[in-house]
């Protein structure tokens, strides 16, 4: 658990390609799965609001990990079950469902001085429960469409409690 309460993921992965143009999955509503040139980072933004998740490497594959999780907790709000699921995925960056907002939130979070307690902050985007079966579609597109995409996970380099602690992926 973090500080949040959420369940913190201890596998985290860095990925490469040699893909040389950006990469565009339509998750609909003005809403879009991005895979820069670089392959530095996958973004999921919404045209209108410029509202967006940004995603390293590292927080990529960790929030990947979530998402058979992510179906289970919506799976059960469909079946208004009370709903509380929290996960953090990399560098500040959650991923949340619960009953009372009913999306499928991915929000940087922020710890206030002298508090024990991470807080969410604007920076983030929430997708509607009908957009969730899309982008999951579009992940997998994205995926397919770049079998050139190598996932190592980055916990290989984390040998030591010190090294785990300096990691501003797991340790933001």
């Amino acid at each position: 658990m973090d500080k949040t309460g959420c369940p913190r993921h201890e596998h985290h992965y860095t990925f490469s390609s040699q893909t040389s143009e950006m990469k565009t999955f339509s998750t609909g509503n003005d809403r879009s799965l991005k895979l820069n040139k670089s392959n530095s980072e996958i973004t999921i933004a919404d045209k209108g609001t410029k509202k967006a998740a940004v995603f390293t490497p590292a927080r990529w594959a960790s929030f990947r990990l979530c998402i058979d999780q992510i179906d289970s907790q919506l799976s059960d709000l469909a079946q208004d079950k009370d709903v509380s699921y929290c996960a953090h995925y990399g560098g500040g960056w959650h991923v949340s469902v619960t009953k009372c907002f009913r999306c499928v939130d991915l929000r940087k979070f922020y710890m206030p001085k002298g508090e024990m307690i991470w807080k969410p902050i604007r920076t983030g985007i929430a997708l509607r429960l009908a957009e969730w079966p899309t982008l999951k579609e579009s992940i997998n597109s994205l995926h397919r469409d770049n079998p050139d995409i190598i996932v190592t996970p980055c916990f290989y380099n984390h040998s030591t409690p010190e090294i785990i602690a300096a990691c501003p992926e797991c340790n933001p």
